[in-house]
C-alpha cells in the first residue's frame, strides 16, 4: 500500500467506524436493480486526461438534474479525490440507489475512498473493461473479494457484451450480478428499432446460460446523437422508448456528454444531456419528477 507507518493503522480504523455508523447490505439491492431508473454518471467539468475534477457544488447540480428527470439510481466509473463524494451527494439529493465504480484496481488509494464511502453505497463495481490490459482475471477477482468483505456490499465487473461468451474468461460467473456494458450502434446496429431488439436478444442468450436467481443489469446502454451517420438526437430518442418497452434491466448511457472523450468519433456525444446540463430531444420529451 502507499500508506505507510501509522496511517495505516489510523485508515483501518475509519474504514471499521464507517461500517459500524451505517447500515449492512440493503437487503433491497437486487430489487433496485430491477425496478429504479439508473443512470451512468461522469460528471460536468470533468476531464480526467487533463487533471480536471468538478467541485462538489457542480456534482450536486449535476445530480439533481438527473434527479429532476426522474433517475433515481446512479452508476459511477471511479473514486478518484471529488468523484469519491458522489455516492454522498447522491443521497443527500434524493438518489435511493448507488453503484460506485472503482476504475484502477491496482490503485489503493481509489480503493481506500471507495471503501470510505460504503454507507451511501448499494454495489460496487470493480474495473470496467480493462481485463487483460489494465488487470488480470485473478487480480480482478481477488479485488471483488477483498471489497466484498471489507464493505459487506455486493461487488461485480464489466466487460463488453461479447467477452461474456468467452468461456477462458469465465466473466459470466464473476461477482454478484451481471453487468455488460452492450452498444449496438458500435456494432454496426444503427437502426434504433433494431438496436433495442438487439440489445434484448442478448439479454435472451445470457438468461439462457445463467440460475434464473442471477440478474443481469447492462450497466451502458445508449446511442450516440452526433459524430457520424444515423448518430442522431432524434435516433436516441427512439432508441430509448423502444428499449424502455422490452422490459429488461439496464442503465441508461450516459448523463453528459464527455467532450474529452476522442477515440471514437461518436465518444463525446453519447449523453442525455449535452456538457451544460441542457436536455436531448429524449429527455425533454420526458415528464419531470
Amino acid at each position: 500500500m502507499r500508506c505507510k507507518g501509522l496511517l495505516v493503522p489510523i485508515i483501518l480504523s475509519l474504514i471499521l467506524l464507517a461500517k459500524q455508523a451505517f447500515c449492512e447490505v440493503a437487503p433491497d439491492f437486487m430489487q433496485k436493480i430491477k425496478t429504479l431508473k439508473w443512470i451512468a454518471y461522469a460528471p460536468t467539468n470533468f476531464n480526467p486526461d487533463q487533471d480536471i475534477y468538478p467541485t462538489q457544488d457542480s456534482i450536486r447540480e449535476d445530480l439533481a438534474t438527473l434527479y429532476k428527470y426522474g433517475f433515481r439510481g446512479v452508476v459511477t466509473y471511479g473514486s478518484f479525490k471529488s468523484l469519491a463524494e458522489i455516492p454522498r451527494i447522491a443521497s443527500e439529493v434524493g438518489f435511493t440507489g448507488v453503484i460506485m465504480g472503482i476504475w484502477d484496481i491496482n490503485d489503493t488509494d481509489e480503493i481506500m475512498n471507495a471503501t470510505l464511502a460504503m454507507g451511501y453505497v448499494d454495489g460496487y463495481c470493480i474495473g470496467n473493461e480493462g481485463l487483460n490490459r489494465r488487470y488480470d482475471l485473478e487480480t480482478l477477482k481477488s479485488v471483488i473479494a477483498s471489497i466484498k468483505e471489507t464493505t459487506g456490499k455486493p461487488a461485480t465487473t464489466t466487460e463488453e457484451i461479447n467477452d461474456y461468451y468467452n468461456n477462458t474468461l469465465d466473466l459470466i460467473s464473476v461477482g454478484d450480478w451481471v453487468f455488460p456494458n452492450i452498444h449496438p450502434f458500435l456494432s454496426e446496429v444503427k437502426n434504433p428499432a433494431k438496436a433495442a431488439k438487439w440489445i434484448k436478444t442478448h439479454y435472451n442468450i445470457l438468461k439462457k446460460h445463467l440460475p434464473s436467481e442471477r440478474i443481469i443489469l447492462f450497466k451502458e446502454a445508449g446511442f450516440p446523437t452526433a459524430g457520424c451517420s444515423g448518430a442522431t438526437q432524434a435516433n436516441q430518442k427512439e432508441f430509448f422508448i423502444d428499449l424502455e418497452s422490452i422490459n429488461i434491466p439496464f442503465v441508461y448511457f450516459e448523463a453528459f456528454d464527455q467532450r474529452w472523450k476522442t477515440s471514437l468519433s461518436v465518444e463525446p456525444h453519447w449523453g442525455l444531456f449535452d456538457g451544460s446540463r441542457r436536455p436531448k430531444r429524449f429527455i425533454s420529451s420526458q415528464k419531470n419528477s
